[in-house]
């Protein structure tokens, strides 16, 4: 009796240690991709493979679509969400680490061969070129403002890499998207230096992991903010970019 007490001591403690967390995501480049052997990469994944390693937890990441990952999360079916923006409402049900992986550079994006860098922020001057972006994507509340109140108008396309294109081929005079997803197409088209940011960016979003309140301990979610605050400082992101990006 004595030997079968501690059995189930020791079972019980390792189910009270969870080694492996499953993630929910989709395919989002250059953050979240799959490589050729169909292993998820990219600049987030690696973001949450190096934290976790610190505390001794795998992560085993799931990749779907947007609604499904959503959804699975937020119903405790599974422990965290990625790539996701921080709101009121969803903090109802996510736990969030203080530290964005980083903040998604919203821009105004041209072919290198146009006139100028700089945009006025008078969204009306948009109105005589022709604009594209992602469909249902948001750009910045300024932005959208302006695109809502038919200010100016756009051409939207189902993907980045769709988008991209079409300013390479000379079908569109700018995109507004998220700048490190443009280059990336750029990149993979050899047209890397075919484009160019006009400055200011529009916005700028953080993303985050969002943990389940019901499968994760708050105490973890702290444990994993400071190991992935520690990591930005030490230029972890810098690295990233220089690998997926160039």
């Amino acid at each position: 009796m004595k030997r079968l007490a501690i059995f189930l001591l020791i079972i019980s403690s390792g189910f009270c240690q969870a080694k492996t967390i499953e993630i929910q995501s989709f395919i989002f480049p250059p953050y979240i991709m799959l490589s050729e052997q169909g292993k998820p990469e990219g600049i987030i994944v690696e973001l949450i493979q190096q934290s976790f390693e610190k505390l001794d937890v795998e992560a085993d990441f799931e990749i779907s679509n947007w609604a499904r990952a959503f959804a699975k999360v937020k119903s405790h079916q599974s422990q965290g969400l990625i790539p996701t923006m921080r709101t009121a409402d969803r903090e109802a049900y996510f736990y969030y680490p203080d530290t964005p992986f980083l903040l998604l550079d919203q821009h105004l994006i041209a072919q290198d061969s146009w006139q100028g860098n700089r945009f006025s922020g008078d969204y009306a001057e948009l109105n005589d070129y022709r604009i594209g972006k992602v469909r249902n994507a948001r750009i910045s509340p300024d932005f959208d403002k302006a695109l809502s109140e038919q200010v100016f108008e756009v051409e939207k396309h189902n993907s980045v890499e769709g988008l991209v294109k079409s300013l390479l081929r000379g079908r569109l005079d700018m995109i507004a998207t998220d700048s490190r997803q443009a280059q990336l197409v750029a990149t993979q088209e050899d047209q890397e230096e075919s484009i160019k940011l006009i400055k200011p960016a529009l916005g700028q979003v953080p993303v985050y992991l969002a943990f389940s309140k019901q499968q994760v301990e708050p105490e973890f979610v702290e444990r994993f903010n400071q190991q992935l605050k520690l990591l930005l400082e030490q230029g972890a992101l810098d690295k990233l970019e220089a690998k997926y990006l160039h």
